[in-house]
């Protein structure tokens, strides 16, 4: 049901200068969640013109990359199109999406204390989880589906989670395990015991430290704990060279409101050191390679895409009060742009930053005794919108006193990954695959085939502008109703689709139904769908695209009647 948004130009000058948008009505709250297709109401088509045009000979107008006038000379729209699909990830970032969904845990001080933010002169000797469990977390976080835990290491507070060499404000001077704990260190053998990868939360801000506020003084403080945590004794090993691997180190925008204009973080340094360290390990959020959404209410937006400005200000926004956490809760995903075309021919240098949707199972990021997990629908509607609109999902967990994520919690989690994975329980199999333009169609090879039904793979399909390939038609053994469909680009070719539609035969009327349409596909795109009808054949329609769409994968399956409902 999504059209390609036309934002007015004074719109799009407020988005950009803006660090947060606000979408009235989704503020985190329980209420009703729909995460179900349906076809928006303008696409209406005459029957027999539901295939007549696409990408290859209309792109609803837009040129394609390096597209030509009658003189052979490449127009400025061409170029224009050229230079937006130039824009691609590194190996490090590509490695990264394939993460897709993983668990931010946030466990420390304020746990104890009942504080979102603290203040930095907690008495460390509050800290004393009893029956703290770092295998019970991940046995939790695993059963939903996540690939990785994120650890707050150390919040705003400044309290480590480590025995740091730095400071004299962490677990060493607790009562937990008589000051020999190190939860950093059991973290890392479960992640090793249950397959998930690790990574770490070093919050800038650090209202503990002496030096914060002098930008060299804490530059040197700061990187100095950073070498702590990646020079190998944390994360799993899972590749057997003896030393720990972290797949990220998460970086938020939180800076202390008293300091000096001139106080700022040196994050080319840290980011440098990261990747000297660990060189596999992505800088998030406040990071060049992964960018915050915009909110921490699980919204991502219509059109999230990956090609970016490199001026893009989101990761901008200094929190500076627990306050402003309240704000970032709610966001106007529907007017905020930061990839069309019309927007980024402003810029002239554009980057890969892929976005992450950061939000937690309660209302509160640390453990409060009055609150609970989010409803199964609400979780559902975030994994989709987010891991189903190409975007990293960060779902927060939070540990009690205990040291123990609450039953209710863990109970929430299982029933997420189980609705998950029935999702997907009964692919459908396929017969065959044709491409074309809905008349002109010809058969994709058995090789060919196999692959574009392969997500593990990249070696996809490219649609052919020469043969005026818009129109994928799937062949089923057997007629079935489609409950989802995930599309992937293969993005080592950039991100392509602007817009695509889907439609199936209806088996007893004979006729094609638009039964879904979106925007972009990027690392992945999952439409699910409520109501479609019994068929044997599905298209996928590229409408509109920046040039040849290069596809990865498209995994199709079958309605499965589940009741999620609380």
């Amino acid at each position: 049901m999504n059209k390609r948004l036309t934002v007015a130009v004074a719109a799009i000058a407020l988005i950009c200068l803006c660090t947060t948008c606000f979408f009235a009505g989704c503020n985190g709250d329980e209420g009703d969640y729909n995460y179900y297709e349906v076809p928006d109401a303008d696409n209406v088509y005459a029957e027999g013109e539901e295939f007549a045009k696409g990408w290859s000979n209309d792109n609803n107008g837009y040129a394609l990359a390096g597209e030509t006038d009658a003189e052979g000379n490449v127009t400025k729209d061409g170029a224009e199109a050229q230079r937006l699909i130039d824009v691609t990830p590194s190996p490090r970032q590509l490695d990264f999406m394939e993460m897709e969904y993983y668990t931010f845990v946030h466990f420390g001080m304020n746990t104890f204390t009942g504080n979102e933010w603290g203040t930095g002169d907690e008495n460390p000797k509050k800290f004393n989880p009893k029956k703290l469990d770092t295998d019970q977390w991940c046995e939790a976080v695993k059963a939903s589906g996540s690939k990785g835990i994120m650890i707050t290491a150390k919040h705003h507070d400044g309290f480590c989670l480590w025995p740091s060499e730095y400071t004299d404000h962490d677990i060493a001077a607790s009562p937990y395990k008589d000051g020999k704990g190190d939860i950093l260190a059991e973290l890392t053998e479960s992640c090793e015991k249950y397959g998930l990868e690790m990574g770490i939360y070093l919050s800038p801000w650090d209202m503990n430290a002496s030096s914060y506020g002098d930008t060299e003084a804490y530059n040197e403080y700061y990187m100095n704990q950073l070498r702590e945590l990646l020079d190998g004794r944390y994360g799993p090993d899972f590749d057997g060279d003896g030393k720990g691997e972290i797949f990220c180190v998460w970086m938020d925008g939180a800076k202390g409101e008293e300091t000096s204009k001139e106080f700022y973080y040196k994050m080319e340094e840290w980011e440098a050191l990261i990747h000297e360290l660990q060189p596999g390990c992505i800088a998030a959020n406040m990071g060049s390679e992964v960018r915050w959404v915009g909110n921490e209410a699980g919204v991502s937006r219509e059109s999230e895409w990956n090609v970016v400005s490199r001026g893009d200000t989101a990761n901008q926004n200094w929190q500076t009060s627990e306050d402003q956490q309240e704000e970032l809760t709610s966001v106007d995903a529907t007017a905020e742009d930061l990839g069309s075309r019309e927007l980024l021919e402003k810029y002239q240098d554009l980057v890969w930053y892929p976005a992450e949707v950061d939000v937690s199972i309660r209302k509160g990021w640390f453990y409060h005794w009055d609150q609970g997990p989010k409803s199964l629908e609400h979780l559902l509607q975030i994994y989709y919108k987010a891991v189903g609109g190409n975007s990293s999902l960060l779902l927060n967990v939070t540990p009690d006193k205990k040291g123990l994520i609450p039953d209710k919690d863990v109970e929430r989690l299982k029933e997420m990954g189980e609705a998950i994975n029935a999702s997907m329980s009964e692919p459908m199999a396929v017969e065959s695959i044709r491409v074309g333009d809905g008349t002109a169609m010809t058969a994709l090879d058995a090789a060919t085939t196999a692959n574009l039904l392969d997500e593990s793979t990249y070696d996809g399909y490219t649609l052919s502008k020469e043969n005026n390939e818009y129109v994928i038609e799937i062949k089923l053994d057997e007629p079935g109703q489609l409950g989802r469909i995930d599309l992937r680009e293969d993005q080592r070719s950039s991100q392509r689709v602007e817009e695509f539609e889907v439609w199936v035969l209806n088996s007893e009327t004979g006729k094609w139904q638009l039964i879904g349409d979106s925007t972009i596909i990027g690392n992945r795109r999952i439409l699910m769908f409520e109501n479609a009808p019994t068929t044997d054949t599905v298209r996928i329609t590229i409408k509109q695209s920046r040039s040849n769409p290069v596809l990865r994968s498209i995994s199709l399956y079958e309605k499965v009647a589940t009741d999620t409902q609380e």
